[in-house]
C-alpha cells in the first residue's frame, strides 16, 4: 500500500510538472510584450495595432489601465480573443531602455501582506515597492476583469507579464482569485524577480498554478537576494521553467521545487540583461522601440 501511494504521488509530480506548454508560452509572450505598447510606455494597444497585438487579429477589444500618476509604475491592458476565447490580462515592466537604472536603484524593504493574514495560514511578507505598484491600479484591474468576464462568460482567464510585470501578475492573479472568486486558468510569466518571503511562495503556491519561465543568466530572478547576511530573505514558488542556453528558443527544462540549484539558481553572478529582453523567441527591446513609433 506505501508503495502504491508513492507510485501515485511521483505519477501525479510528473504529470504535474510535464504540463508546461511552450506553445501557451509563446502566446502568452506576444500579449508580455504588448503590455509595452499601453499607457505611459508606448502606444498600439487602444487600436490593436501594434506589433504583437497583429499576430493575434482575433482580439476583438482591449481595455488599457494605467497608472497616470509621477510614478508610472503600472501599464498593462485587458484583451478580449475571439479566435480561443481567452481574456488575457497583460502587465508591462519597467521601460526596457531603463532596465539597468531600475535594477541598480532596487531596494529591499518588505511589507505585510494582507492577504496572507486574510485567507492563509499564516502571516507573509513581501517586496513593499511591488505591492504599492500593484495596488495603484489593482481596483482598476478587479473592475475591468469582472466586466469582461459578464460580457464573455465562457472564456478562460489568462495572466502573464514580463519582468516587474511578472510579479504584478502574480499579485493580480491572488487578488482576482481570492478577492474577486474569478478563476485563473493560466498563469505564465518572463523574467520575473522575487515577490517575498517564503511564506508568500508557500501561499502563491497554495492558491495559484503558476509557469515561471527563467531565460538563461537573466540577473532579474534573482532579485531580490534569495539570502542577506546568511538568513533566508526572498524566494520563489514554483514552477521554473529554465530556458538553458543564451538562444532563447533553445532547450528548457521544468524545475522541480522554489529554487531548484540544477537550473537558474546554478549561476552565481547572473549580468546578461540581453536574457532578460528575449524570451522564447520574442525581442522585447525591439518590440518597445516598434512602440514608440
Amino acid at each position: 500500500m506505501q508503495w502504491l501511494t508513492f507510485a501515485l504521488l511521483t505519477l501525479s509530480a510528473v504529470n504535474a510538472l510535464s504540463s508546461y506548454s511552450e506553445e501557451d508560452a509563446l502566446y502568452s509572450v506576444d500579449f508580455a510584450g504588448a503590455a509595452y505598447c499601453a499607457g505611459t510606455l508606448g502606444k498600439g494597444v487602444e487600436n490593436w495595432n501594434c506589433g504583437a497585438c497583429k499576430s493575434h487579429p482575433g482580439v476583438t477589444n482591449s481595455t488599457v489601465i494605467s497608472d497616470s500618476s509621477l510614478t508610472k509604475t503600472f501599464n498593462g491592458f485587458v484583451a478580449y480573443d475571439s479566435t480561443t476565447d481567452r481574456i488575457v490580462l497583460s502587465i508591462a515592466g519597467t521601460d526596457p531602455l531603463k532596465l539597468k537604472d531600475w535594477i541598480d536603484d532596487l531596494d529591499f524593504v518588505k511589507t505585510e501582506y494582507p492577504m496572507c493574514a486574510e485567507f492563509g495560514p499564516e502571516p507573509c511578507s513581501v517586496h513593499e515597492g511591488f505591492l504599492a505598484s500593484y495596488n495603484v491600479a489593482s481596483a482598476e484591474v478587479m473592475s475591468v476583469i469582472k466586466s469582461y468576464k459578464s460580457s464573455h462568460p465562457t472564456a478562460a482567464l489568462w495572466v502573464t507579464g514580463h519582468s516587474l510585470g511578472a510579479i504584478l501578475a502574480v499579485f493580480a492573479s491572488l487578488d482576482l482569485t481570492l478577492n474577486g472568486g474569478i478563476k485563473v486558468d493560466n498563469l505564465i510569466t518572463f523574467g520575473q524577480p522575487r515577490g517575498g518571503d517564503s511564506a508568500f511562495a508557500s501561499f502563491v503556491m497554495s492558491n495559484l498554478e503558476e509557469y515561471r519561465l527563467v531565460h538563461f543568466q537573466d540577473p532579474v530572478p534573482h532579485l531580490p537576494p534569495k539570502d542577506l547576511l546568511g538568513s533566508p530573505f526572498f524566494i520563489h514558488p514554483t514552477t521554473e521553467v529554465f530556458y538553458e542556453q543564451r538562444d532563447s528558443t533553445g532547450t528548457y527544462k521544468v524545475c522541480e521545487g522554489q529554487e531548484d540549484e540544477t537550473c537558474s539558481d546554478q549561476f552565481l553572478v547572473d549580468i546578461d540583461l540581453l536574457n532578460h529582453l528575449h524570451y522564447v523567441g520574442f525581442d522585447f527591446i525591439t518590440n518597445y522601440l516598434g512602440c514608440k513609433l
